[in-house]
């Protein structure tokens, strides 16, 4: 495929650096040497931005890829030799969808090429465009949000339903994670929806007090799409949402850090903010600062197998008599991380899923963790539907 014809390049000359940065060791300054001097076919991980917000419920993210690259490349390198390129903006088409559709071609031919992409918004129905790069194969959704960004019955796509086509069925969607939800932001009824579509939900609360829980959900999740109204108004004046609660701005870049260091993650996408919105641009530079975070955290992914090689793994085995069955649990010795091990109904497919030390010590005391069952019902209906593919 040729992605030139879906990009606008980076006009290098246009973006300064800050007057604090140090011009060698910048970020920028690596992006525009490897631009000359690596192939895509080479690199590691990409930038790409997407100038579309006309499906925003509130307009101006479009102006964002550009405005957050400016502070991005300011930014020190994470390494000297670091493959990572900056490839550009995707060209909007006449129509959203049209944009949906040319990020689709691009993050497929990406992906399929073992690249890793971060997108840089724009507004969050982006996402869907994402999403659809994923059709022939089984993938996680992440996303990081003060809202469950689906309205039951709703057609029209915009940047707080498009998990309505996300959510659609048949899908090869295995599992959909809504991360730092604010509880006077969603009904029940629009919680019970998410339980009914095996959704899963975790409430900013949940989440302050106990930050290393993130981790197994972006362990296992291949996008992860990252909504700047999650961070509260006064860190990140330039949302349309304006809350004075949500993540602080350090907690935003130890979940970015956190899906980084994903072994599956394969796009994660940064949205929603309105640069004219912005005082003083403090949420251009910590949009700046999360994609940061992110490159750094790609940089140290060190990818497990529990199952390829197993002298670098405690294995643990609970035995559960009462429901006449075993839980395999491993644990590895470089990271400390967990696993456990979860066949289906049928107990004729199994998968790893990451996991936290808590699942094992529940187990332990003969208590079967919630994320055992989550998945017991996942793997099962993944069984019954024929379509889908493993990644």
């Amino acid at each position: 495929m040729e992605l030139d014809l879906y990009l606008k390049p980076v006009d290098f000359t246009k973006i300064k650096l800050a007057p604090w940065a140090q011009k060698k060791y910048a970020l920028g300054t690596l992006l525009e040497k490897n631009r000359e001097r690596l192939s895509l076919d080479k690199a590691k991980i990409v930038i790409v931005g997407v100038e579309e917000d006309r499906n925003a419920v509130v307009k101006g993210s479009a102006e964002a890829p550009d405005r957050i690259r400016e502070y991005l490349y300011s930014l020190n390198r994470v390494a000297p030799r670091f493959k990572i390129l900056d490839i550009g903006n995707v060209r909007c088409g006449n129509t959203p969808n049209d944009t949906y559709f040319a990020l689709k071609d691009v993050c497929r031919e990406l992906i399929d090429h073992g690249i890793t992409v971060v997108v840089l918004g724009g507004s969050q129905d982006l996402t869907f465009g994402i999403v659809k790069a994923f059709e022939e194969r089984l993938f996680c959704l992440v996303n990081v949000d003060p809202k469950l960004d689906y309205h039951k019955g709703d057609k029209a796509i915009d940047s707080e339903n498009y998990l309505n086509l996300v959510l659609r069925r048949p899908s090869t969607l295995y599992s959909q994670v809504t991360l730092g939800y604010q509880n006077y932001f969603v009904d029940s009824l629009e919680l019970q929806h998410a339980s009914d579509q095996d959704a899963e939900t975790k409430r900013l609360g949940q989440l302050r007090y106990n930050m290393p829980t993130i981790e197994p959900y972006m362990r296992e999740a291949d996008i992860v799409s990252f909504d700047l109204n999650a961070v509260r108004q006064v860190e990140a004046p330039g949302q349309y949402f304006a809350s004075p609660n949500g993540f602080y701005a350090e907690e935003a870049c130890q979940i970015s850090h956190y899906a980084g260091i994903g072994d599956h993650v394969k796009v994660a996408g940064f949205f929603n903010l309105i640069p004219r919105l912005d005082s003083s641009d403090l949420s251009c530079k910590l949009m700046a600062q999360i994609v940061w975070h992110f490159i750094e955290g790609f940089y140290c992914r060190i990818v497990e197998d529990p199952e390829k090689n197993v002298h670098d793994f405690n294995e643990f085995i609970i035995d559960l008599e009462d429901l006449d069955m075993q839980i395999t649990f491993y644990q590895s010795h470089k990271t400390n991380r967990w696993w456990m091990k979860i066949f289906n109904e049928y107990n004729d497919t199994d998968r790893l899923v990451p996991c936290t030390q808590e699942d094992y010590d529940m187990a332990a005391r003969y208590e079967v963790p919630d994320r055992w069952w989550r998945h017991v019902r996942r793997l099962s209906d993944t069984r019954r539907n024929s379509r889908t593919q493993p990644r």
